[in-house]
């Protein structure tokens, strides 16, 4: 049995083909497929990039695909929500049947599954997602606007507000913030900035970019980007301890996260473990992964549905010696690698 998996989201849509023995036999990335930010059409065609995409690369067509999974944001957020994407994925006529996912849900198998457990995943936005007790429970994940603190996003934000005070010279302490921020957006003036911010709609990807830059100033000692990134950190430590509050029996059990925030090092997830073992120190921080690794959610959930015993482990390792596979535009634009 062949199968394609999908997880997409705010910055990038990840597809990987693979057998049902666990071998990964072709993968692709593209642009973004959250729905709410860029629409259903342009959702569509990244999806639809993607998925193609890993089926050439696996030797296949699509004819010979057997199975879909998608596991993208908006399902199950409403029952609205989740008849659109439904309806886009069906009218893009890649398979005859599919199934559909959260992505966080499904990503939260890529570290914990069949456990309980509390998984952050912090992306372009944020979702806490705890299952505990025999109940699955969201935390967080409100959208860019009405929350996802300690997201990407978040993280361009506040990079952007501090800007903003280094150019007004309320912020006393001295850091390239600014100077980074306006080679970002290409332009020479900190106002010029409002230009690429203030846009019809708002480019949330965009901004949710500037989480890199300010990661790459913190790693170099830059004090104002260092507190920006422990800021982000501890926001996401909140969301663990609302669910961990919600728990009976807490000794060791598990925390950890996927998404493309950790990759801004030791700092974030350093803070964010301390604050949540401060309060709860009985817990057993497992260590995360990126966001590009949250298709395996899907993949491992798959397999264990079909009976298939698997090593995650070495699926993992399979997974990461084909990132190399990718091309270098889907590597740096779409999975910042």
């Amino acid at each position: 049995m062949i199968v394609v998996s999908v997880d997409g989201g705010a910055t990038k849509t990840m597809a990987i083909c693979y057998d049902i023995e666990g071998n990964i036999l072709g993968m692709a990335a593209s642009g973004p497929s959250n729905f709410r930010n860029i629409g259903v059409e342009k959702a569509g065609n990244n999806i639809s990039e993607a998925v193609k995409k890993s089926v050439e690369r696996a030797g296949y067509t699509m004819g010979q695909i057997n199975r879909a999974t998608y596991a993208l944001a908006g399902v199950g957020d409403s029952i609205r929500s989740t008849e659109i994407i439904r309806e886009f994925i069906s009218d893009l006529h890649l398979t005859s049947s599919f199934d559909l996912f959260n992505d966080g849900e499904a990503g939260f198998n890529c570290r914990l599954l069949g456990r309980d457990g509390i998984i952050i995943a912090a992306g372009t936005g944020l979702v806490a997602i705890g299952r505990l007790n025999g109940g699955l429970k969201r935390v967080s994940g409100w959208g860019w606007l009405m929350g996802d603190e300690g997201s990407a996003f978040y993280i361009g934000r506040k990079a952007l507000q501090e800007a903003a005070c280094i150019s007004d010279g309320r912020q006393i302490m001295k850091s390239r913030l600014l100077e980074e921020v306006e080679r970002f957006f290409h332009t020479d003036e900190p106002r010029g900035i409002t230009n690429h911010v203030y846009t019809t709609p708002v480019d949330v990807r965009k901004i949710a970019s500037l989480a890199r830059l300010v990661s790459d100033l913190a790693k170099s000692g830059d004090e104002v980007c260092r507190l920006i990134i422990s800021d982000a950190a501890l926001q996401s430590a909140t969301c663990a301890k609302a669910l961990l509050r919600e728990s009976g029996d807490r000794s060791m059990i598990p925390v950890s996260g996927y998404g493309g925030v950790f990759r801004s090092g030791e700092l974030y997830w350093d803070t964010l473990i301390k604050s949540v073992m401060t309060d709860f120190p009985e817990i057993e921080p497992v260590t995360p992964l990126y966001g590009y690794h949250a298709v395996l959610g899907s993949m491992f959930m798959v397999m264990q549905q079909s009976g298939i015993e698997f090593d995650q482990k070495h699926i993992l390792e399979q997974f990461n010696n084909r990132l190399g596979t990718l091309s270098q535009l889907e590597r740096k634009d779409y999975l910042f690698i």
